[in-house]
């Protein structure tokens, strides 16, 4: 019989595993780099090249579900005592030669399909939730190289955790699973699913403007509205009158401005009127926009449309912070073309969505005519 190879020795392991780590962080920092949004668009594995490549959003969900196995795995051997480096390598091995290159492949091929079958909204926020995963991986395995490179497993074990670095790779571990996660839930809402949750931010962000404008229209003028406790309006360089207006603006609406109070009442209905059309375009459209049999996306036209409405409705809360800036500098002609602004780009996201996705008309279409006569 052949004699047995020899058994590596614990520093042997130890340099072996060392070794990978650093391979496996260069891949993921070379991943990270090239997810990024302003990157060129890199080689891609095989996979993202096929001819009928997968669903993206299906590879990316298996292949987060594998990470997750992966690193609770890792997580475990990090902190059991004693630290065994070959039995941490076959499990990192098997994350960098697998796992890894799927993840970019899966971002890659909906980056790829944009516009077609897949919107620019979902292949933005795959590649961001997708760069989150890679940057948590790359945190997890530096803590598994300070593990091995401390002495293998030569810490204390206390309360469930390594002293030296065990405790820090569990907590790795929930993170990292809560990205993947983030990224499972993409395949689970669709493209529709991730239009209900973008458009229900932005009305929530004009929520919240039009709740602070109405706090600054209905604010009391207190005594002390108007004054600071280093300046006063004999000081040099402080005008009185615009010194008093500057203030009164940071808590709220001037008494002696009618015009304005008018400007801002006939803004909170109208801005009402927009995060109407919010909850509207939510329940009568971006629920209804269901992905295609096997989930697969859409066709061309509805996803150019879909990215067209969505980055209107991405600019209105933009438009609405500037309206808010108008006011608060008390410039009443800045407000007005501020307001019609937002009205204008709220109309014309009305006008995108007035078809449904089979391009007829139906309830929604009626609505939002009225909506267009009660805004304008």
């Amino acid at each position: 019989m052949p004699p047995k190879p020899p058994t590596p020795s614990a520093a042997d392991q130890t340099a072996s595993l060392q070794d990978l780590i650093t391979a496996t962080l260069t891949q993921l920092n070379t991943y990270t780099t090239l997810l990024n949004p302003t990157a060129p668009s890199p080689d891609l594995p095989d996979t993202a090249t096929a001819v009928d490549p997968p669903n993206p959003l299906h590879l990316l969900r298996d292949t987060a579900k594998l990470i997750k196995a992966h690193v609770t795995k890792l997580s475990l051997l990090a902190i059991n005592k004693p630290f065994t480096p070959s039995a941490v390598r076959k499990v990192l091995a098997e994350l960098k030669a697998t796992c890894i290159p799927a993840l970019m492949s899966g971002s890659q091929i909906c980056t790829l399909q944009q516009g077609a079958k897949w919107s620019e909204m979902m292949g933005r926020e795959v590649q961001a939730r997708t760069r989150r995963v890679v940057r948590e991986l790359e945190s997890l395995v530096r803590e598994l190289g300070e593990i091995n490179g401390g002495g293998g497993g030569g810490g204390s074990r206390r309360n469930g955790s390594v002293k030296g670095g065990g405790g820090d790779s569990l907590r790795s571990t929930g993170v990292v699973w809560e990205s993947c996660d983030a990224l499972i839930e993409l395949e689970t809402m669709g493209i529709g699913g991730l239009a209900v949750v973008k458009a229900g931010q932005y009305r929530d962000t004009i929520r919240d403007a039009i709740e602070e404008l109405r706090e600054w229209k209905e604010g009391e003028d207190l005594d002390s509205e108007g004054q600071d406790e280093l300046l006063d309006e004999g000081d040099e360089g402080v005008d009185g009158d615009r010194f008093e207006d500057l203030f009164h603006a940071a808590n709220s609406m001037p008494s002696d401005r009618p015009e304005l109070r008018s400007l801002a009442e006939e803004a909170d209905g109208k801005l009402k009127k927009v995060v109407l059309l919010y909850t509207a375009a939510i329940k009568r459209r971006f629920k209804t926009l269901k992905p295609l049999e096997g989930g697969e996306g859409r066709n061309e036209e509805e996803m150019k449309r879909l990215d067209q409405v969505m980055g209107v409705l991405d600019g209105i809360p933009h438009q609405v912070d500037e309206l808010a800036s108008c006011f608060y500098d008390l410039d009443e002609e800045r407000v007005r073309k501020s307001l019609k602004g937002c009205v204008d780009e709220a109309a014309q996201a009305a006008s995108l969505l007035e078809r449904n996705w089979e391009d007829q008309e139906d309830e929604f279409t009626t609505w939002g005519g009225k909506w267009k006569e009660a805004i304008s």
